[in-house]
């Protein structure tokens, strides 16, 4: 792909437009792990992509070649291309399980598609471990116990990031799995943009975390999430 760059969801609900009424019936597509899946969209009708059971989270291409918007939660994306009927155009998402998936998007005079990528379809070891890690996400997130294992730390005192303050307040674990729920306070009196992979480089083998990117505000504190697979499991 050229210039290839990096969309983060933003938490918003846009659809503007056209976006209405103007998708076909649905069309689902095997989720495939070593190559991409070709499917034919619509040049001006609204192509809405889903990987259920999982939410995107990110999507990578040439952003010249196209247009995105979001659902809040990242359940749909829209896609308007703008590239020419008969091209295509290559993206890649990625979902909260940390599973990619390339799509070779064919531009075509059709009416707009409701594109299904099931996620549920591949029964291997390594998807059935990152619907673990997904899983695990949604549980910290949603500060719920689950099937996991989950221990309380009493906001231990860890490390700094720059000014940035960190504590530790739960580990969860599952068989290979641990995750740590982490609180990060901005002690200044203005903004910091936190670009959270940086944090997460800190751990080994760091297979998911949450969020992406986050803007911390002055005297306010954000939760970070971190999913690895422990050395020798």
């Amino acid at each position: 792909m050229h210039k290839a760059t990096h969309k983060i969801l933003k938490l918003i609900i846009y659809y503007g437009l056209f976006f209405y009424g103007h998708i076909a019936s649905g069309e689902t597509y095997q989720a495939q792990d070593n190559e991409p899946l070709q499917i034919k969209i619509s040049k001006t009708g609204l192509n809405r992509i889903s990987n259920p059971p999982y939410k995107i989270t990110q999507v990578t291409g040439d952003d010249s070649k196209f247009r995105l918007k979001y659902d809040e939660d990242g359940t749909n994306i829209y896609f308007m291309p703008l590239s020419s009927v008969g091209e295509n155009v290559e993206i890649s998402i990625r979902n909260n399980a940390g599973i990619t998936q390339d799509l070779e998007l064919q531009v075509s005079d059709i009416k707009g598609k409701s594109i299904i990528i099931d996620g549920k379809t591949s029964l291997n070891l390594e998807r059935v471990q990152k619907s673990d890690i997904a899983e695990m996400l949604r549980a910290m997130k949603d500060n719920s116990r689950g099937k996991f294992y989950v221990q309380n730390t009493n906001r231990q005192k860890l490390r700094y990031i720059g000014i940035l303050k960190v504590e530790q307040s739960k580990i969860y674990k599952y068989k290979n799995l641990a995750g740590g729920v982490f609180e990060i306070t901005n002690p200044t009196k203005n903004p910091i943009t936190l670009d959270v992979s940086i944090f997460a480089k800190s751990f080994d083998n760091v297979k998911s975390f949450y969020p992406n990117l986050s803007v911390i505000e002055p005297k306010k504190t954000i939760t970070v999430l971190v999913v690895q697979k422990l050395a020798g499991k």
